[in-house]
């Protein structure tokens, strides 16, 4: 293949083929056409010095087309420019954008559709790429899709003639090519045949392969994810004039392990400018220029982008169910007290016994709704500043025995058995939350357990801090259901409850306030049946009882 008239046998084989752009514009526009039964193409390339757009090569196109400026904005073309976005107008005769359209556009027949696409190396909006047709209606949605491949492919191969007639054979390979975001870019030429023909030192660097290495040898040999049907029917669409892009690749060491980076390769047909892509001249014309870019950062970038998508999401669907769920339980004892005193406001002759029981039943209705609203606003501050814990060095089994007299005094039928350590143990904890926390498993044991067996409350430690567990000997929690008891608004499911049914925010928020301590809090099948709470503390500085000790049971 000769490509202005220098053979790429003799030049360089590590240096990128160099091509005049005007040739490069004439055989992607040649293709272009073909590839979407259009009767013209142009493109539109912005003029730095002039700040307009002007045409700088086209296909089907008279001759004095070439040269015709717009500015950025105007008209179908302009307005591709401005808004750096395809554009599709299927009657362009009807379409009041059209404005300041070329002469040709009014040739019998006159120009119905039009397809104008932005060609993008990274940022900046380097030209337009135009597609008309004297039909209307001629662009179908796939083929848009397809002519947007083949723009940012005309976007790649623009910059980098521009990049090649710039810039010296001798040091162009001293760095290596980027576009659009500092990914390293590497360039290759192949035959029909499908065997390289040059290839730039970057290009070798991504791959790892000498350039000796690839000249003259079958790419699939040498890349052999190029053998996959995906890359397979992109090289055979390429060689037909269509230009492919293929995302996500990973190629082989030496070994043929896969390697951690990500790559992407862009197919660009080389059309000759006179003969097409060479399907009727054997070797002589056409082949395929392949962009190999890393794209490592890129697809990092991507996937942690869709993870905050999906966790924003997720965050989005976790706020809706708490919004749903916390109207729905704050409206239940609301609805009660209103009821309630709705009656004492309607029923003044109601006589004084009724009207207190209702008052009653206000008060204690107005105490759950208190209650769930600070249940609530407690897991709300959780893992905000405004949570905070007063430390202080302890002993646990204190505040145990605080609970206990809290409890039995409001529940006196209610059997505690303690099993505390005879040593005293010291932790490093706020004992108000930590009382919370025991009174909230206490509470549930009492609750759901049977009313006739006792409760039981271990304490156990060592040098790394304390261990306490509320055994109850009520009906033991599945392990489905005991790996969603601590989720917010999940309550535990049993069929037999004593009292009011919580909201299922005490679980959730006893395992944040552990955890803010920097301990465990876990649910396991109690020793004897039933169901073990567990919670762990750090030990304090100076340290706790010492690996051993032995403990003591008391009631």
């Amino acid at each position: 293949m000769s490509l202005d008239g220098h053979s790429l046998a003799d030049a360089d084989p590590t240096a990128p083929p160099r091509r005049p752009l005007a040739a490069t514009l004439a055989g992607l526009l040649g293709t272009a056409v073909r590839a979407f039964d259009a009767d013209a193409a142009g493109i539109y390339l912005v003029d730095a010095a002039e700040g307009d757009l002007v045409l700088a090569a086209g296909h089907g196109l008279p001759p004095s087309a070439v040269g015709h400026r717009l500015a950025v904005g105007e008209g179908l073309v302009g307005r591709v420019a401005a808004e750096a976005r395809s554009l599709v107008s299927d009657d362009v005769g009807a379409d009041p954008r059209a404005l300041h359209q070329r002469a040709d556009w009014e040739t019998p027949p006159p120009v119905h559709a039009f397809l104008g696409l932005p060609l993008r190396a990274g940022v900046p909006v380097l030209g337009v790429l135009e597609l008309t047709s004297r039909q209307p209606g001629a662009f179908s949605p796939d083929a848009r899709g397809q002519a947007s491949i083949l723009a940012d492919a005309a976007a790649l191969l623009i910059e980098q003639t521009r990049l090649a007639e710039l810039t010296p054979l001798a040091a162009r390979d001293d760095e290596p090519v980027s576009l659009g975001g500092g990914d390293p870019l590497g360039i290759a030429t192949l035959n029909r045949r499908l065997l390289f023909t040059s290839a730039s030192q970057t290009f070798c660097q991504l791959t790892g392969q000498a350039v000796e290495a690839l000249i003259g040898r079958p790419a699939l040999t040498v890349l052999p994810f190029l053998g996959r049907s995906r890359a397979g029917g992109a090289l055979q669409a390429a060689l037909r004039g269509v230009p492919g892009h293929l995302a996500n690749i990973r190629l082989t060491d030496r070994a043929g392990r896969p390697t951690r980076e990500v790559y992407s390769v862009t197919l660009i047909p080389l059309a000759d400018p006179l003969g097409g892509t060479g399907e009727r001249r054997g070797d002589a014309g056409g082949g395929i220029l392949m962009a190999l870019q890393d794209a490592t950062a890129r697809a990092r970038l991507e996937n942690e982008l869709r993870q905050q998508s999906s966790e924003a999401n997720e965050a989005r669907e976790r706020l809706r169910a708490v919004i749903e769920v916390v109207s729905h339980e704050l409206r239940t004892p609301l609805t009660s007290v209103l009821g309630y005193a709705h009656l004492l406001h309607d029923r003044p002759d109601a006589d004084a016994e009724r009207r207190a029981e209702w008052a009653s039943l206000v008060i204690d209705k107005a105490r759950v709704l208190s209650r769930q609203v600070d249940e609530i606003t407690e897991l709300a501050r959780l893992g905000s500043l405004s949570f905070t814990l007063k430390r202080r060095t302890f002993d646990p089994a204190d505040v145990i025995r605080a609970v206990v007299a809290d409890v039995q005094t409001t529940v006196p039928s209610t059997e505690i058995t303690l099993q505390l350590p005879r040593r005293a143990l010291h932790v490093d904890a706020d004992p108000d939350r930590i009382a919370q926390v025991l009174a909230n498993l206490v509470g549930n044991a009492v609750k759901y357990g049977p009313i006739d067996r006792p409760i039981t409350i271990e304490l156990t430690g060592d040098s790394t801090g304390a261990r306490m567990a509320v055994i109850d000997l009520g009906e033991t929690i599945r392990a489905d259901d005991a790996a969603r008891i601590f989720e917010p608004f999940v309550r535990r499911p049993s069929p037999a409850v004593r009292g009011t049914r919580g909201t299922g925010l005490g679980l959730a928020v006893a395992r944040g306030i552990v955890e803010a301590h920097g301990g465990r809090l876990w649910h396991a099948a109690g020793p004897s049946g039933g169901n073990a709470f567990y919670f762990t503390l750090p030990a304090a500085a100076s340290g706790g009882v010492p690996e051993g000790a032995s403990a003591a049971g008391a009631s």
